[in-house]
């Protein structure tokens, strides 16, 4: 059986295509996202005030810590992200233990990340340090980089994938998770997928955030924010907790 994308799980009128090189999501697509961004609830069943700020709790306990940036910040920030993230427990308690090398590691893949023109190496670096992968590495750079970046993971690779049979998405390479096959997961645990889904992130999934973030906001679609209690204008990030949301509710699994 083929990894699954479904572009089936998506309403009548869903549909993202390109024209003359621009990006034309459908008004129903539009409509999807902004719902889907206003109740974002993650932990589920924590509601949409608690979730989202909680999100900008992390944002500003990461940007404090990026003011006086050292191998132990650099860890607290891992850490940090990490258990927002919902990493597995074994994965966490490796982290929280990391040596000193390790720590510094951390910090020197964090520089990398905010370093202009070195992201993808930034990213790759943390990707390989013990109790991160890509996913928890994007996580990390989204919180970073909360203006450019955005998280990857199982339900937001479903949700970009399976745009793609719509008209134009991303082609992460999916695997399953266990062996009597009722989960997948972004493929990550080879050098090779590893690679391949690396620069998917930066060539395709990034920029198709920033295009249709982009589009949003000079169409006037603004999303509400419960946390502010005001409209507030896309970032990449935000389409992505939109799709992550609308996926992990409604899409297959």
């Amino acid at each position: 059986m083929a990894i699954p994308n479904d572009s089936n799980c998506f309403p009548s009128g869903v549909s993202l295509n390109q024209a003359a090189g621009l990006l034309l999501p459908s008004t129903d697509l539009v409509t999807l996202l902004t719902q889907a961004r206003e109740g974002y609830d993650w932990p589920f069943g924590t509601g949409a005030l608690i979730s989202q700020s909680e999100v900008v709790a992390v944002e500003q306990d990461v940007a404090n810590w990026l003011t006086s940036l050292s191998a132990n910040s650099a860890h607290q920030i891992v850490c940090r992200v990490s258990c927002w993230a919902g990493n597995n427990l074994r994965s966490k308690i490796r982290i929280w233990g990391a040596s000193p090398t390790e720590k510094g590691a951390m910090l020197h893949a964090i520089q990398l990340c905010l370093a202009p023109g070195r992201a993808r190496e930034g990213i790759d670096s943390l990707s390989r340090l013990p109790g991160l992968r890509l996913v928890i590495a994007s996580k990390i750079y989204r919180f970073l980089k909360p203006l450019e970046g955005a998280a990857v993971d199982r339900h937001a690779s479903y949700f970009f994938n399976s745009l793609s049979l719509t008209g134009f998405g991303t082609a992460f390479v999916r695997e399953w998770s266990n062996k009597d096959r009722s989960g997948s997961r972004l493929a990550a645990y080879t050098a090779s997928r590893h690679r391949r889904n690396l620069a998917e992130y930066f060539e395709v999934y990034l920029p198709l955030l920033e295009r249709l973030a982009n589009f949003l906001n000079h169409t006037k679609h603004a999303f509400h924010c419960p946390v502010t209690n005001h409209k507030k204008d896309w970032t990449p990030a935000d389409v992505e907790m939109a799709a992550y949301f609308w996926w992990a509710r409604n899409g297959s699994r």
